[in-house]
């Protein structure tokens, strides 16, 4: 699915950093906050946001928590030169955003067939398929918060979640294949 971009002058926050080697914990624990805010790699060590308060704000604490680590951290308020970058940037931000939509979708459709399968053959519960549906359900929410351009796959992943979760409740309510009486074998 090609989407058509439409940007205006955007103006960006960027995040450069510089991380001791040791612990390593800290290199991975700021990946994983940069991921958690929707922020793109544009090169080595430098992370880039659209400039909002709220993402302002988030790069200003996580500057904060390198420097107090040992580490340096440079906060960059900017513009591009041209549209044609802003809409290269908006497109990758759209396509990360896709692809962790991609990945929710996979996961639902997942979870339906191992259920179905396990209802079959085992007449098992349906209680942890549909509690493992409802977390994707609250990460589909939390990925829409750090959808900055409002990627296209966030449908698909929302029927698929939310179909995932309608035929598991439906074949819950319905008695599983041979469960019948005893005598009816």
């Amino acid at each position: 699915m090609v989407t058509i971009v439409n940007v205006t002058a955007t103006r960006w926050i960027l995040l450069s950093s510089r991380v001791p080697r040791e612990p390593s914990r800290l290199r991975l624990t700021i990946w994983r906050r940069l991921r958690r805010l929707g922020a793109v790699l544009l090169h080595d060590a430098v992370w880039v946001l659209p400039a909002e308060e709220r993402t302002r704000e988030a790069f200003e604490w996580l500057a904060d928590e390198i420097v107090e680590q040992g580490g340096t951290a440079l906060l960059w308020d900017a513009e591009s030169l041209s549209p044609s970058q802003d809409k290269e940037l908006v497109t990758r931000f759209r396509s990360e955003a896709d692809e962790r939509y991609r990945a929710l979708a996979a996961a639902a459709g997942e979870a339906l067939r191992q259920a179905t399968r396990q209802r079959l053959r085992a007449q098992a519960p349906l209680t942890q398929p549909l509690r493992r549906l409802r977390v994707l359900e609250r990460t589909l929410r939390l990925e829409r918060r750090r959808d900055w351009f409002r990627a296209p796959g966030w449908t698909e992943a929302e029927a698929a979640i939310r179909t995932s979760i309608q035929r598991l409740e439906s074949l819950r309510d319905r008695p599983p294949k041979g469960a019948g009486h005893a005598l009816d074998h």
